[in-house]
């Protein structure tokens, strides 16, 4: 070949190899949108057409037309506060501008109507009873200064205001120094602990580097906290307040500076500090104690001594080596067709349990008219009283006993965090209040309601042949429904769940979280507590929790009976001289209050309420069972302290039902322990029949608590928590979850060749996006009611 015929096969050659190259590039730029429209088109389906279902809705409250359970709306609550400051005989101020000795509204709720009432509009429907509300109004203006409740009504045409005392009350008249202590009093309390630390600073700032009337938030300040009761007698007004450093997780920063405030007086000028205690030293005055200090007569606290280099020891900022390399998101609740419960307002619906909700100021959750297929079980479940009894030597640990009710357990409840407190799943309602504040007022995402899987079934069963070959199998999730909402009393979170399950079942669980109580580590301190930090004591407590059940099996007309196991010794019928020991169990019909009440722990014991005149197919009389799993072992009965709580010293009670007979406790208990205005165990002592009556159950939980260093920097729910059950007893033929859609059955044919897998209409997989409530929506803000 030529040298010009290379030439010409040599750039041919070159041609062809651009176009491949042209081609090939033209190809992966084709190919490469071709991706970027396969992956924009499936976010977009994803995004757009594949987000999952939100089921049954969520409807609000019809604010023009509230139900005979419903809580107050704004325009109740202000129809009433109007009313009131009409009435001259009242003489009221408005909160943000009382005193100590004047006359000013502390709360407004709801009165629930008669239950006759109640059940006469739900089951016959008639008309709604009138709705009217329960007022409390501090009387700082009287000569005697006193507590008075108010009934106020009717709400749609106010008339009436009538001055009452339950007579469940053990006084006609509530003292003054029962009351909580509100923010009335605190905003003279805290200038009296200013005017002080003026006078203490040098001891403040030699001993620990802080202040609390000059210093710079998150850098050298001081905090003070009082506890509860209010002195050691009835009549005195006398609180402690503890000193701390101002950082997260202050609670586990006290530093041995504790004063007691007397404000007892009906003019805020005579309030002064009337004890003090620095590092276990007593004085009755703060000049006292600076001169002391001064002097140096009195063992000084030290910076060196007391000074944490670092106090990320009470925060909750992540800290300590990560479990993984990258953070990996956990498992999520997922609800593929969305919400299988519908909210009505305050009305629940969940397969086939409806139930209406109430968030009361004072204790919290209210649940009415629980329903199962459309059959009343429970007028009424709710939380009672928390009380929380600690032992300890220096003054805030001798002297702090909690009462939850004082603290407004309701009205405080926390803003509940998706994803944490509660799944992202969620239903979020808000609560509206209207105690110790100017207006009322609506706490943001206080309960929380969501289905739950616990993974493990409800029932199951896997069958096998003689030879040992798969037969069938059938089961059911353990769905169930959950209502929580979350309190607060200073340092302890109580969540507390309502539990609703596919067989009738319900459940009521409390569990601890939050901060340890802590003490300065004075000598003596070391015998009531433990070490859980570098001069940190925190003392060992109990919880007792109380709840009231008003259980209606076919009606009111029920009965108590115990079922008691026991053993015996008899011969084997089909064998000669052959004797065994074995159960067997008697029944017990209580037939007083004082017959079916007890103070000590039972045995192996049924506690069932049953309808004697309903009874099954199989001729059982038809019944729930008690079961609680927690039973308090109340250990300061014969404490003065402890006589508010007289509740704790019965696991069980049961009463016959009176209108009168609202709680067992009251919001003045806390105050007043000694001689308290609610006293429990009065309940019990008219011996009333409770045989075919209309009957309440008490029960009392309790968790004993010895702190440890894992309590650092807050106690886990794992281990600290407490529960009762409510369960059907011969109440349905069979297990009601039967009917379930969510079942699964697996059989095989006669000639075991093939599998039938049957889900009887649900199914099994899903591939849409979940919508979700995300933690950045919180602000930890009240809100006007709209």
């Amino acid at each position: 070949m030529s040298s010009k015929e290379k030439k010409k096969a040599s750039r041919q050659d070159k041609k062809l190899l651009w176009i491949r190259i042209g081609f090939l590039t033209v190809t992966f730029i084709a190919l490469f949108l071709l991706s970027c429209v396969v992956i924009l088109s499936v976010y977009q389906i994803r995004g757009k057409l594949y987000v999952c279902d939100l089921g049954y809705p969520v409807n609000p409250r019809d604010k023009n037309k509230p139900g005979v359970f419903d809580s107050l709306t704004l325009k109740e609550y202000e129809s009433v506060t109007k009313y009131l400051f009409k009435k001259t005989n009242l003489s009221l101020v408005a909160f943000n501008e009382a005193f100590p000795n004047c006359s000013y509204i502390y709360m407004i709720d709801l009165l629930l109507p008669l239950k006759d009432a109640v059940l006469e509009h739900l089951d016959l429907g008639t008309r709604q009873p009138e709705r009217t509300a329960h007022v409390v109004i501090v009387r700082g203006d009287r000569s005697v200064r006193r507590v008075e409740e108010y009934h106020v009504g009717p709400l749609h045409r106010l008339s009436y205001h009538i001055k009452v005392t339950n007579p469940s009350y053990t006084k006609s008249n509530i003292p003054y120094n029962f009351k909580p202590v509100d923010d009335v009093e605190y905003k003279f309390l805290y200038r009296i602990l200013r005017e002080t630390s003026e006078v203490l600073y040098p001891l403040l700032y030699e001993s620990y580097g802080l202040s609390y009337h000059n210093c710079t938030k998150n850098v050298d300040c001081i905090i003070f906290h009082d506890i509860s009761p209010r002195g050691i007698r009835e009549g005195e007004r006398q609180s402690w307040f503890g000193a701390y450093r101002d950082v997260e997780g202050f609670y586990l920063h006290p530093l041995g500076l504790e004063m007691q405030l007397d404000h007892s007086s009906r003019d805020v000028r005579q309030w002064y500090v009337y004890r003090i205690v620095y590092n276990g030293h007593f004085a009755y005055s703060p000049e006292n104690l600076m001169e002391r200090y001064t002097q140096g007569s009195i063992e000084k606290i030290t910076l060196p001594f007391y000074e944490e280099k670092d106090t990320s020891y009470s925060s909750l900022w992540r800290r300590g080596n990560r479990e993984m390399e990258r953070p990996l998101q956990g498992p999520k609740l997922v609800e593929p067709d969305g919400h299988r419960y519908r909210v009505d307002g305050l009305h629940l619906t969940y397969m086939k349990w409806n139930m209406n909700m109430k968030m009361r100021s004072s204790s919290g959750l209210q649940i009415f008219d629980i329903r199962f297929n459309d059959e009343r079980i429970i007028y009424e479940l709710s939380f009672q009283e928390v009380a929380i009894f600690y032992s300890g030597y220096g003054p805030l640990a001798d002297l702090v006993n909690t009462y939850g009710n004082s603290y407004m357990l309701g009205a405080t409840s926390s803003e509940l965090i998706p994803g944490v407190d509660c799944p992202e799943t969620s239903t979020f309602l808000d609560s509206d209040h209207f105690v110790n504040s100017e207006k009322p007022f609506r706490a943001k995402n206080t309960i929380c309601i969501f289905e739950d899987h616990a993974n493990i079934p409800i029932r199951r069963h896997s069958s096998k042949d003689a030879s040992g070959k798969f037969q069938s199998y059938g089961g059911l999730g353990n769905y169930k429904l959950i209502i929580r909402s979350i309190s607060t009393i200073w340092n302890y979170d109580y969540i507390f769940d309502y539990i609703f399950y596919l067989n009738g079942a319900l459940e009521t669980k409390v569990s601890l979280s939050g901060y340890l109580h802590s003490a300065f580590p004075l000598y003596h301190e070391m015998r009531h507590g433990t070490l859980v930090h570098t001069n940190v004591v925190a003392n060992i407590h109990q919880h007792l929790f109380h709840f009231k059940i008003d259980i209606d099996i076919n009606g009111r007309i029920n009965r108590y009976e115990t079922v008691d196991f026991r053993t015996e010794n008899t011969t084997r019928q089909w064998y000669s001289n052959a004797r065994k020991q074995q159960m067997t169990y008697e029944t017990k019909t209580r037939l007083t209050e004082y017959d079916a009440n007890y103070k000590t722990k039972p045995g192996n014991q049924y506690d069932i309420i049953y309808n004697q005149y309903a009874s099954s197919k199989f001729g059982s009389a038809r019944s729930y069972r008690i079961v609680n799993n927690n039973k308090a072992n109340f250990l300061l009965k014969d404490s003065d302290i402890t006589q508010g709580a007289s509740w704790a010293k019965f696991p069980l009670a049961i009463s016959q039902f009176q209108e009168t007979e609202v709680m067992s406790t009251s919001i003045y208990n806390g105050n007043g322990p000694w001689y308290p205005v609610v006293d429990f165990e009065r309940f019990l002592q008219n011996n009333d029949t409770i045989r075919d009556r209309d009957l309440i159950t008490w029960i009392t939980m309790g968790l004993d608590k010895i702190p440890h260093t894992e309590d650092v920097p807050t106690i886990s729910t794992v281990g600290s928590q407490v529960s009762f059950y409510l369960l059907p007893f011969n109440f349905f033929t069979e297990c009601p979850s039967i009917s379930s859609n969510s079942a699964v059955h697996i059989s095989t044919d006669k000639d075991r060749n093939k599998v039938n897998v049957n889900t009887f209409g649900t199914p099994l997989t899903s591939s849409c996006i979940q919508k979700e409530n995300k933690p950045s929506n919180f602000d930890g803000k009240t809100k006007p009611i709209d």
